[in-house]
């Protein structure tokens, strides 16, 4: 008796986890096809032509209508818009205006480098955050656990690229305490030959071929 009494329950409940994972599906997809939607807003309504970027200023009227064509900006936005979507779901990203290149391409040559920057900023934030999280259990309530409270308050609160930029002017345009923006120093760009895409890995390759 009592498993007919919690079987209509157990329906239920699978009825109910059911519904709320396809509302949950369906806001995800509807927030994807909104940001698409602005992405190809804001790339299409803009006042830079594309094709001027690509082809340069001294192109001729037909080179410039056949690199209009073949980017498709010759079409209906519609038509764009759908074609944006069937190329997004094969891989294709597009080209971009800034070095004629696939997006893709682009985004693949500086991966080693942000995954090497992500990687390193991790273990230091994270070997910072233990340290700083030890101290102000040890000494809660000290000057010290207020310090590191507001400076965290304060990291979070300040978006990145801005605390960047700030970092940036104060220790190497003033203080003059780090090296300027860029990744490699000239020594080392040169010297390095890139196999691996990451830095560190090339140059310990070298210093082993080196015999260093």
């Amino acid at each position: 008796m009592l498993i007919y009494q919690e079987f209509p329950f157990s329906m239920l409940s699978f009825s109910t986890h059911l519904t709320r994972l396809l509302q949950g599906l369906f806001t995800l997809l509807l927030t994807l096809f909104g940001l698409l939607l602005v992405t190809f807003s804001l790339s299409a309504l803009s006042p830079v032509d594309r094709v001027l970027q690509i082809v340069g200023d001294h192109a001729s009227q037909s080179t410039y209508d056949q690199v209009r064509h073949q980017l498709g900006l010759d079409q209906p936005l519609p038509v764009q818009f759908w074609h944006y979507l069937v190329n997004l779901a094969h891989g294709d990203l597009g080209i971009a205006s800034a070095t004629g290149q696939p997006v893709l391409h682009d985004l693949l040559a500086v991966f080693p480098a942000t995954l090497e920057l992500a990687t390193l900023a991790l273990i230091v934030g994270a070997v910072l955050g233990i340290v700083a999280g030890v101290l102000c259990a040890r000494y809660a309530g000290s000057p010290w656990d207020l310090a590191v409270r507001t400076f965290t308050l304060l990291g979070n609160s300040v978006p990145i690229f801005w605390l960047g930029l700030l970092m940036l002017a104060l220790f190497y345009a003033r203080l003059q305490w780090a090296p300027g923006p860029g990744r490699l120093d000239d020594i080392y760009q040169y010297t390095v030959e890139p196999r691996s895409g990451f830095a560190l890995i090339d140059t310990l390759a070298l210093r082993r071929y080196r015999g260093v």
